[in-house]
């Protein structure tokens, strides 16, 4: 099994609930409009959800996104998007796909993770669902699951990551490739090395992480040495990249 095989399965692996219910869904800002497709259509089947939170302003995502949705989903794109937040361009995406009515809140001015958490949170805090679905980048999905449960002060089990499908990596030679072939252009080589090598980063808790050994912006967590030790080897592939 290669180095980023091993990083990419522990970023995407999350506890499976099949009972886990809730009237409340946040999409948090990501470049990756199958994912809103799936939560619209997930929100179209499931009654029981009556309320979606669109999070993000303009961060590193939002130009991702439009390259995306331009590549696979041209007849969506509109020349503004360029000035609008991903909150705004996400709800333009979901609507299109979902015709249930629904209680729609959009977030617009996060820029990051922790403001995707906090932001939130001050947005429903009048009507704060003690349970909720969440929708991120499967890459970036165990830290916005850590960051949304220390900033909500929710167990880890009152939120549920929602990414449809965990990509399965086969291989990274100069461009990562899954099982699911489709999923090969969801990132460019180089967005794929800053969020995976960069998730592992913040993951670990020291003095570089977002630990309480670090910045403090999520409670401890374990990372497996084996899982350090292939980052450690994949560290080499950053250079050049300024996102990490």
């Amino acid at each position: 099994m290669s180095d980023f095989v091993t990083l990419v399965e522990y970023l995407t692996t999350s506890p499976e609930n099949p009972n886990f219910h809730s009237d409340t869904l946040v999409i948090a800002g990501n470049s990756l409009p199958y994912l809103i497709i799936s939560a619209a259509k997930f929100c179209e089947r499931v009654s029981e959800i009556r309320r979606v939170v669109f999070v993000g302003g303009i961060g590193h995502g939002t130009a991702p996104l439009i390259r995306n949705c331009q590549k696979s989903y041209p007849e969506l794109v509109r020349a503004d998007w360029q000035q609008l937040s991903e909150a705004e361009i996400t709800q333009e995406i979901f609507s299109h796909y979902c015709l249930r009515e629904l209680t729609l809140l959009l977030e617009k001015d996060s820029t990051n993770t922790g403001e995707n958490a906090r932001f939130s949170y001050e947005l429903l805090k009048q009507d704060l669902p003690q349970r909720f679905w969440l929708v991120q980048d499967p890459l970036v999905q165990k830290r916005s699951h850590l960051t949304f449960s220390h900033e909500w002060q929710l167990p880890l089990s009152a939120i549920y990551p929602l990414f449809f499908e965990q990509p399965q990596l086969i291989n990274f030679n100069r461009q990562p490739l899954f099982k699911n072939p489709q999923m090969d252009t969801w990132w460019t080589a180089d967005y794929f090395l800053s969020l995976v090598l960069g998730e592992i980063r913040r993951l670990n808790d020291d003095e570089n992480g977002y630990g309480p050994k670090g910045a403090n912006f999520i409670p401890h967590v374990a990372v497996p040495e084996k899982v350090l030790a292939s980052y450690q080897r994949c560290k080499k592939h950053l250079l050049g990249i300024n996102r990490i």
